[in-house]
C-alpha cells in the first residue's frame, strides 16, 4: 500500500488513487519524458464503459480512441504530422482579418448588459474554430453542443446517457465532415484534414473541435475578467495585451490538469511512481519567469492550436479594451465554472 507523499509538489491521493503533480518544474518533467504515457482515454473505456454502451456506441468509442492526443509514438507522431501544416503560423496569419471581422461583428451586436460568456467568448470561440476547421457554415450553438456532449462523456465515461448524446453529436459532425469537407473539399482557408482513413479524418476534426472550442472560450472569459475586475490597481491598456494573456494563462490555464500513466517504475522527486499509476499533472505555473507557461502543455503533446488561440485572444482583448476601457464585472451575477477540469466562468455579466 502506498504511503502518502509529504511533498507539496507530488502527492498521492488515495481515493480514487492517483499522483498529483503540482509544481511547474515537475509538471514539465512529466510532460516531456517518455516514462509517462498519454494513452489514458482508451484504458478508461475498457475499465469503466459497460458492455452495452460498448456495443451501442461503438462508433463513438472508435472515433475517440483515434485521437492522437491520447496516443504515444509512433501513432501520435504520424497523425500529428498530418494536422500540423493546417496550423502553421503563415496560414493562421491569413485568418487574422477574418478573426477580427468575427470579433467586431460580435461586439457590434452586444446587448446593453452583456454577459462575457454567452455574448462574447462562446460565440467568438465557436466562429473562429469553425472558420479554422472549415465549419464556418455550422451554427455556433451547434458547434458548442457537439463539443459539450463530447466533453461531458470524456469527463464521465461511465455515464450511458452521456455516451448516447456524444455519439449522436459525433455522428452529426461526421456527416458534415464527409459531405462538406471530404467530398466537396470546400474547407475554407486552412483546408480539410485528410487522415489515413474515414474514421481517422473524423477523429481529427472531433479532437480539434473538443480541444480548441471549450479551451478558447474559457480563456477569453478569463481575460475579460482580468481586465474588468475592480481589484486591479491599474487599468490595462492595449499595449499590455501580451502581458495580460501571459499572466492569465500562467495563473488560470483553461484546462487545470492533464493525465498521464506511468509507463515504467519512475523515480520522481525522490518518490517511486510505479508502472501503471495514474498521474494528474497541473498546468498552473503561478509565478512569472523565463520558462514558458504550461497552459498549452509541453513536449511532443504541445498544443497545435496554441498560435490560433493566442491570435484570437489578442484580437479580442485589443477590440474589447479599445471599445470598453472602463468596463467592469457585475460581481453579483458571476457564476464560476461548474466543471472541475476547467478554469473560467459560466456567467460573467458586465457593465460597459
Amino acid at each position: 500500500m502506498y504511503e502518502p507523499s509529504m511533498s507539496p509538489a507530488l502527492t498521492w491521493v488515495g481515493e480514487p488513487g492517483y499522483w498529483l503533480v503540482d509544481d511547474p518544474d515537475l509538471s514539465r518533467q512529466v510532460l516531456t519524458t517518455d516514462s509517462f504515457s498519454s494513452s489514458t482515454l482508451t484504458p478508461s473505456f475498457d475499465r469503466f464503459v459497460s458492455e452495452r454502451v460498448k456495443e451501442e456506441c461503438a462508433f463513438l468509442l472508435d472515433v475517440l480512441s483515434r485521437w492522437f492526443v491520447d496516443q504515444d509514438p509512433p501513432e501520435h507522431t504520424a497523425e500529428r504530422r498530418l494536422c500540423q501544416p493546417h496550423f502553421s503560423r503563415g496560414l493562421l496569419d491569413q485568418l487574422a482579418p477574418d478573426i477580427r471581422r468575427i470579433v467586431v461583428e460580435v461586439m457590434d451586436s452586444l446587448p446593453d448588459h452583456p454577459d462575457a460568456v454567452t455574448d462574447i467568448s462562446r460565440p467568438i470561440s465557436a466562429r473562429v474554430i469553425g472558420l479554422a476547421l472549415g465549419m464556418g457554415d455550422v451554427d455556433a450553438a451547434v458547434l458548442h453542443r457537439w463539443s459539450d456532449d463530447i466533453a461531458r462523456f470524456v469527463g464521465a465515461v461511465y455515464r450511458a446517457d452521456y455516451a448516447a448524446a456524444a455519439q449522436r453529436s459525433v455522428m452529426e459532425m461526421a456527416d458534415f465532415v464527409e459531405r462538406h469537407l471530404t467530398v466537396r473539399g470546400d474547407a475554407g482557408p486552412i483546408g480539410p484534414y485528410r487522415g489515413s482513413d474515414r474514421r481517422q479524418n473524423i477523429a481529427a476534426h472531433t479532437m480539434m473541435l473538443f480541444g480548441g472550442l471549450e479551451t478558447s472560450a474559457r480563456l477569453l472569459s478569463q481575460l475579460i475578467w482580468a481586465v474588468t475586475t475592480r481589484e486591479r490597481t491599474n487599468r490595462a491598456g492595449i499595449d499590455d495585451v501580451d502581458d495580460i494573456i501571459d499572466r492569465v494563462i500562467r495563473r488560470f490555464p483553461p484546462i487545470k490538469f492533464v493525465t498521464r500513466i506511468s509507463a515504467a517504475d519512475v523515480d520522481l522527486h525522490g518518490t517511486t511512481v510505479r508502472k501503471g499509476d495514474l498521474v494528474l499533472v497541473s498546468l498552473t505555473s503561478a509565478t512569472d519567469g523565463p520558462a514558458p507557461a504550461l497552459a498549452f502543455g509541453a513536449g511532443r503533446h504541445f498544443c497545435l492550436g496554441m498560435t490560433l488561440t493566442l491570435l484570437e485572444a489578442r484580437i479580442v482583448l485589443e477590440e474589447f479594451l479599445a471599445r470598453y476601457p472602463e468596463a467592469l464585472v457585475d460581481t453579483d451575477g458571476v457564476g464560476p465554472s461548474d466543471n472541475s477540469l476547467y478554469h473560467g466562468f459560466e456567467r460573467l455579466p458586465l457593465r460597459l
